[in-house]
């Protein structure tokens, strides 16, 4: 957790690093990342409550210390942990990892922490404390009042999304999940290579919102498509078992080996490309591309916390021109009358609204409306193309199954 909330370490690099995870059983190493993630979304409202506990706050040098207490705070207030096992751990803990001396204030916090439990647990709840100041800054600044609210979406935890090949109400039932109204399947939790049709390649791992980009290039069938930027494939395999002649496209070697294990497993058969999109050609121009374009991934905080611990914020001049860069390169590979969908999962005006303002002069932006996304709530944007933001799909009749989404912009334009 140090590494993480300390020193803006990812938590998938942070985890390699632990001597101790490869040797987790693999449920223990599930409940482990459970807790890491709740930690990461509540840690500044964690901060907080413990600073009204203590006259004055802990010194850099016991940053270890203030994970710990961090970490017992959010299994007292968000986890509802029995109460002495987590005030228990964390000071034995402390004592482990050499903070002796500071477990008579551990314990003291936390007990009265756990005293006022149930009126902390009453008190209005403050998502943005746990944003970093660039994120708050970014969110206010484009959304304003409904800043707050997004936040607040963007730490819902993440339900787990499967894409079927085909018959999703039939892999709803069969999986025990619900089928969304654009053929997602929406579980609750789940282990994934144990779920029954994972070894068939019956589905794919695919948040609900990340689907939709592939789906607005309508119908594929017969049609040479592009996927620029496709590792690690969600949106390949979409379009291959559309019935589309799909090239996937990246840069990146390693994204592109669990590409093409991830295809193997599904059996299909895009033809795999490893180049640089800003300066590839297709050999023969194509009838629809898609550009899934890199992004600050500010959309998918539910599934990727560990952004929240980032306290630099991401190069946005670099990803503006990489963006901008991929657009105009794209539009010279269609052949006139095609299709190209332009998509991030961010969730900032920087990467949609405004890289789409002024397209390439060879593109006419095409509505998009809401019988484009079964079951979302579309949010029109200042320009071309629109907004699913992060509480865009409730699924009303499924009371027990998460709600909500990935948060992503999407424009779509026609060449000329």
């Amino acid at each position: 957790m140090a590494l993480i909330l300390g020193k803006g370490v990812t938590l998938q690099d942070a985890l390699n690093q632990h001597e101790g995870w490869a040797n987790l059983e693999p449920r223990d190493r599930r409940f482990s990342r459970r807790l890491i993630t709740m930690v990461l979304r509540h840690h500044g409202e964690a901060r907080a409550i413990l600073a009204a506990q203590m006259t004055k706050p802990l010194p850099r040098r016991d940053r270890k210390a203030e994970a710990i207490l961090i970490m017992a705070v959010v299994e007292l207030i968000w986890a509802e942990s029995d109460s002495h096992a987590a005030v228990d751990q964390a000071v034995k803990l402390m004592r482990n990892m050499g903070f002796r001396h500071l477990t008579g204030l551990a314990n003291g916090v936390l007990r009265n922490i756990d005293r006022r439990r149930d009126a902390i647990k009453t008190m209005p709840q403050n998502a943005m404390l746990n944003a970093p100041s660039w994120l708050r800054g970014a969110l206010t600044r484009d959304w304003g009042d409904a800043a707050d609210g997004i936040m607040t979406s963007l730490l819902m935890p993440p339900p787990l999304d499967l894409r079927p090949k085909d018959d999703a109400e039939g892999w709803a039932k069969r999986l025990d999940g619900t089928a969304t109204p654009h053929g997602s399947i929406r579980l609750n939790d789940g282990m994934v290579p144990t779920l029954e049709g994972y070894d068939d390649g019956a589905w794919w791992v695919q948040d609900a919102a990340a689907s939709l980009p592939a789906l607005m290039l309508g119908d594929v069938q017969g049609l040479t498509v592009i996927d620029c930027c496709a590792a690690p494939g969600g949106k390949t395999a979409q379009l291959c078992a559309a019935g589309a002649t799909v090239i996937a496209l990246d840069q990146s070697a390693p994204r592109m080996k669990t590409l093409s294990e991830n295809m193997t497993r599904l059996g299909l058969s895009p033809d795999i490309v490893v180049a640089d999109g800003m300066t590839w050609q297709p050999e023969t121009l194509v009838d629809a591309v898609l550009v899934d374009a890199p992004c600050s991934a500010t959309g998918t905080i539910r599934r990727r916390p560990d952004i929240l611990s980032h306290r630099d914020a991401p190069d946005l001049a670099m990803l503006n021109r990489l963006q901008r860069g991929l657009l105009e390169q794209a539009a010279t590979w269609l052949k006139p009358g095609g299709v190209l969908i332009y998509a991030t999962c961010s969730i900032l005006k920087e990467e949609g609204e405004a890289i789409v303002k002024n397209p390439p002069a060879s593109l006419a932006p095409v509505t998009i409306t809401e019988s484009d996304a079964p079951g979302f709530r579309l949010t029109p944007s200042d320009d071309a193309g629109i907004r699913i933001m992060p509480d865009a799909l409730q699924l009303d009749s499924t009371p027990n199954i998460p709600q909500g989404n990935d948060g992503f912009f999407i424009a779509k334009f026609k060449k000329i």
